[in-house]
């Protein structure tokens, strides 16, 4: 049977975290697992499995915890093992602070509206240029393209997990740079100013929106086992 004042402690994580409330989550107890459930958001949870029943063992003694968290740190589905009760304390803050990035402002979703009002803003600040590139700005744009594209390709693997959705995604946002480059030349500079700054907008957004998606089929594939 796990202990209660090992549920105390984990009662007393969610009192003293100051970005949620103790009623948000659901403690399901099975024999040796220990299930969190964020009822605000079912699809997230984190669950741990200890066969000697989350009591703490002698010194030296061997000691596995296996779990499972949704989202991960680093993953929309997390499998992990731990080794003491108080990496179970531990893990789970750092669950809250997952979640609390998902769900809050500082979410790459939640981001996505100021980034779309500083798209606006520098689309402005060219409406007075009715003019074209000249030969030396189109050099240097072309480098902060490179760099851009180094980005934005790192951004795309954090965020996409499986490995091919991954490369195609890289390589359509290539094409997208690609083209680009193409028509600096042809374009005046609002015009193009406003075709990059879309391109990135649109593209990171539906690549949010996809690991949303991909949270939830996850979640639900791990409910049905």
């Amino acid at each position: 049977m796990i202990q209660k004042d090992f549920l105390e402690n984990i009662i007393e994580i969610f009192k003293q975290n100051d970005k949620f409330e103790y009623v948000d989550f659901k403690v399901d107890i099975n024999q040796n697992t220990i299930k969190i459930i964020y009822l605000i958001e079912p699809k997230y949870y984190i669950l741990f499995k200890d066969e000697n029943y989350f009591i703490e063992k002698k010194d030296n003694e061997k000691y596995t915890i296996s779990g499972e968290a949704v989202p991960g740190r680093f993953s929309i589905h997390e499998d992990f093992i731990i080794d003491s009760i108080a990496n179970v304390y531990i893990k789970i803050e750092k669950w809250l602070e997952v979640i609390w990035n998902e769900i809050s402002l500082a979410s790459p979703l939640g981001l996505l509206a100021e980034e779309q009002e500083q798209i606006d803003k520098i689309c402005e600040k060219f409406d007075e240029y009715d003019d074209y590139f000249n030969t030396e700005e189109i050099i240097r744009i072309k480098q902060k393209l490179k760099l851009l594209r180094k980005k934005l390709e790192e951004e795309i693997t954090s965020i996409v997990d499986d490995e091919e959705i991954s490369r195609l995604e890289i390589q359509k946002m290539n094409k997208n740079f690609d083209t680009l480059e193409q028509i600096l030349p042809s374009l005046k500079k609002k015009g193009w100013v406003r075709s990059l700054t879309g391109r990135v907008f649109h593209n990171m957004k539906r690549l949010l929106d996809l690991r949303q998606k991909l949270i939830l089929d996850s979640y639900n594939k791990h409910k049905e086992e």
